[in-house]
């Protein structure tokens, strides 16, 4: 492909070329009509005297270098005196007129109406004239004629000068043009090789152009490739998080469903080695079965709420009332199991929240399970309400073993356990504080843990507050 300083190059070149064109012809016309009406002056102002110069006088008399020719027409028609020119070489020549002259206006005034046309002469060396016709008030015509010689040589020479100048012109502006251009295009050609040089593989390298070298409009270029390489780095970045997250969902889903579905094909095993004819084994193979497939549905219940929750998108259009919701989540936590105490308390005017309340109640729900599950009974838990400005905030908080920070780190990640051996034995799947996370950012909120002071664990909501 052509280079771009060529390409610009030859477009300064055209538009000068079209430039230098139309002034030339502009200057050769003007210059054409001041000549020609220089000449029509010359022969308006001709003395009759030089015309009635002595027969003979071989142009060596006191009269002008160059004479005119004299046609003079009496109004008969007849032809009462012809007299040959001389050009400005001595050469004598006559004029080759036509039949029939031009009409004009009778007139004695000098300078009066007279009429100008182009003619040959009659020799065929002869130069190129112009002729001027006029009439006096008796009706005699006369025709005077000077060549055109002088006039053609400028014009010859014009031509020539103007060609020279627009040819030196051209040249060096297309020199320049093309020095200039691939001088200022360097930076923009080295920033094209810094961006081909890049590798796939090392998407955090950046294009570096030197400031003091480049234009400012290069130095733009390269801050905007530099801030898309950015882009395209995060956005790689998130899709291979994205990726792995998804990697390990998948692993550790099929590591939860592994367990029970070997359990049943036992159960179905045991039942097919005899358990059929024995009541008893028969009842727990039965039991065993129906055990290991309610599993198998709230892992699939539990992985559908997590995933409906990730594709629902932020909305403000469903309003949680939070004393509602916060009594029918603590009262429903003692109908469970009265052995761990929980109380609320709600801060003033405490509103609602921008949230479903269907799914504010699976989350509170899951921190209360998730109490119950974790520390031994006896243990308090606190459900706190309040308004933070243009926020609501609500906090689950025990007074149990509590975690450490690492652990906190980690556990609102999908299947973690306490338990490191991913028995089920102390706890649910490892899903429930996975979909508390997921629920509270679907609802443009934020999830957090921290240590309850004196002991303990506590789990803050914060979630945008309902409009008046």
């Amino acid at each position: 492909m052509t280079p771009l300083h060529v390409r610009l190059t030859v477009v300064v070149a055209s538009v000068l070329i079209t430039a230098l064109g139309l002034s030339s012809v502009a200057t050769y016309v003007a210059f054409s009509m001041y000549l020609r009406e220089r000449l029509d002056g010359a022969l308006r102002d001709t003395p009759i005297v030089f015309a009635n110069r002595p027969a003979g006088d071989g142009g060596r008399g006191p009269g002008p270098r160059v004479a005119p020719y004299v046609h003079i027409i009496d109004p008969d028609g007849s032809v009462r005196l012809v007299q040959a020119g001389r050009d400005a070489a001595g050469h004598e020549f006559t004029a080759d007129l036509p039949a029939v002259l031009p009409t004009v206006a009778r007139s004695d005034v000098s300078g009066g109406p007279a009429v100008f046309f182009d003619a040959r002469s009659r020799e065929s060396a002869g130069p190129r004239l112009r002729v001027k016709v006029s009439m006096d008030s008796k009706g005699e015509i006369l025709v005077l004629a000077l060549p055109r010689t002088e006039n053609e040589s400028l014009l010859r020479r014009l031509a020539w000068v103007e060609a020279c100048v627009a040819t030196a012109a051209l040249l060096l502006a297309a020199a320049t043009s093309f020095w200039g251009l691939r001088r200022r295009l360097t930076p923009l050609r080295r920033l094209a090789d810094a961006v081909e040089s890049l590798s796939p593989d090392d998407l955090t390298a950046r294009v570096q152009v030197p400031v003091d070298r480049t234009s400012r409009e290069v130095n733009e270029l390269a801050t905007v490739t530099n801030a898309l390489l950015l882009r395209v780095h995060d956005a790689f970045t998130q899709e291979q998080d994205s990726q792995e997250r998804l990697r390990r969902f998948v692993a550790d889903a099929s590591h939860e469903l592994r367990t029970p579905i070997a359990a049943v094909s036992a159960y179905a095993q045991l039942f097919e080695l005899g358990a059929k004819d024995r009541p008893a084994d028969l009842a727990r193979s039965m039991a065993g079965i129906q055990r290991e497939a309610a599993r198998m549905r709230d892992l699939a219940e539990e992985l559908l709420v997590l995933a409906t929750a990730e594709e629902a998108p932020a909305s403000g259009s469903r309003v949680a009332d939070l004393a509602e919701v916060v009594g029918q989540a603590v009262e429903a936590a003692l109908a469970v199991d009265p052995r761990w105490p929980v109380t609320v308390a709600l801060g003033p005017q405490v509103g609602s929240a921008a949230a479903e309340p269907d799914q504010l109640r699976r989350v509170l729900d899951n921190l209360l399970a998730n109490v119950r599950t974790h520390t031994p009974p006896g243990t308090a838990a606190q459900v706190e309400a309040r308004r933070d400005g243009a926020e609501v905030v609500i906090a689950v908080a025990d007074d149990g073993p509590g975690l450490t920070a690492g652990e906190r780190a980690q556990m609102f990640d999908r299947f973690w356990r306490l338990d490191r051996s991913r028995s089920r034995t102390a706890g649910g799947s490892g899903l429930g504080l996975s979909i508390v996370a997921t629920i509270v950012a679907s609802s443009a909120g934020r999830v957090a843990a921290s240590e309850t002071p004196g002991g303990g664990l506590t789990v803050t909501l914060t979630l945008p507050a309902a409009a008046a």
